[in-house]
């Protein structure tokens, strides 16, 4: 069964707007003539798309199935003509980022220092904050897209993994551990520990290992900002638990103490989102690559209660 590219837009157009008026407005057709390719292109799938009353039209269970199929085919077929426009050419244009503190903090310099010699003619754009902020302003358009921890909020956003990065404990040199040594966290007395508040995915990850009695505490302080957080350490016995790209760079130095976590295991879910209405442009998937050759590039995590000393 062949089915006409056309017929799969206005399917996509009718069922985004809700509307038959709606969507022959969006599309530049008369309404009949939308309500003709819809009633083919039912017949060629052999399945009802939209139950009709004098109220409208509601897609059916297999209409939201095959809305899915039809935007991604969609996409795909966006994407190949930005590719296709842009493959003899030098790589133009403006990309706006949001990126995770983490990111920021870690391979941020060796990420732009790549980008920028790479496609010296793309204006960058960069903005840093959690993840729950990240998704709205990649909906709202304020952003192409963002590299961080899976939103829990936002259903509507593609969610393309691409790393997964230990989560490491970090102290400050009162805390008296071992610099580089691998820690169960059940081992470790009197852990005193400051958490991000609650929008932050890490937190909701490390509250289920608490309330599990993974991670045993006895003293907790809630900072929401992790240079505040790295901050706060420096003088103290306190804790923290961050993915290991954010301080990585720190192995071998005196203002924290940096140690893996061997149990429970603590992984930090790094993702790409974008909203699937508009695709990313090619500046844009570039960017992308170029931070997820910087996060591999960190190699594996340390193992067996070592941790090795990443040069600059």
């Amino acid at each position: 069964m062949a089915l006409d590219l056309r017929k799969i837009q206005y399917f996509v157009a009718l069922f985004e707007e809700g509307s038959i008026s709606r969507a022959s407005e969006r599309l530049s057709i008369v309404q009949p003539a939308l309500s003709a390719q819809l009633r083919q292109l039912e017949t060629e799938l052999a399945l009802q798309l939209f139950d009709r009353s004098a109220q409208g039209v509601r897609p059916t269970p297999a209409a939201r199935h095959f809305y899915k199929l039809a935007t991604g085919l969609l996409r795909q077929l966006d994407t190949a003509r930005q590719e296709m426009r842009d493959f003899t050419e030098r790589v133009v244009g403006e990309v706006r980022v949001g990126l995770m503190p983490s990111i920021c903090r870690g391979p941020l310099s060796r990420i732009l220092a790549d980008y920028e010699a790479r496609y010296p003619d793309v204006e960058l754009k960069l903005f840093e904050s959690t993840s729950g902020s990240l998704a709205d302003l990649v909906l709202e358009g304020s952003l192409d897209l963002a590299v961080c921890n899976p939103p829990t909020a936002q259903s509507r956003l593609l969610i393309q993994p691409i790393f997964a990065d230990p989560v490491w404990l970090v102290s400050g040199p009162r805390r008296g551990l071992e610099p580089g040594r691998g820690y169960r966290l059940t081992d470790i007395a009197d852990l005193k520990l400051i958490l991000p508040s609650r929008r932050n995915s890490i937190r909701r990850l490390l509250d289920r290992h608490i309330k599990s009695g993974d991670i045993r505490v006895s003293r907790v302080m809630e900072i929401d900002g992790l240079s505040a957080t790295l901050k706060a350490l420096e003088l103290s016995d306190w804790s923290t638990l961050v993915p290991r790209m954010a301080v990585i760079d720190e192995l071998g130095g005196d203002r924290y103490l940096v140690n893996p976590v061997l149990r429970p295991e603590l992984v930090s879910e790094i993702v790409e989102i974008h909203p699937p209405e508009r695709p990313l442009t090619l500046p844009a998937m570039l960017m992308v690559d170029t931070v997820r050759k910087a996060l591999f590039s960190l190699g594996p995590a340390p193992r067996r209660g070592s941790a090795r000393h990443r040069k600059k």
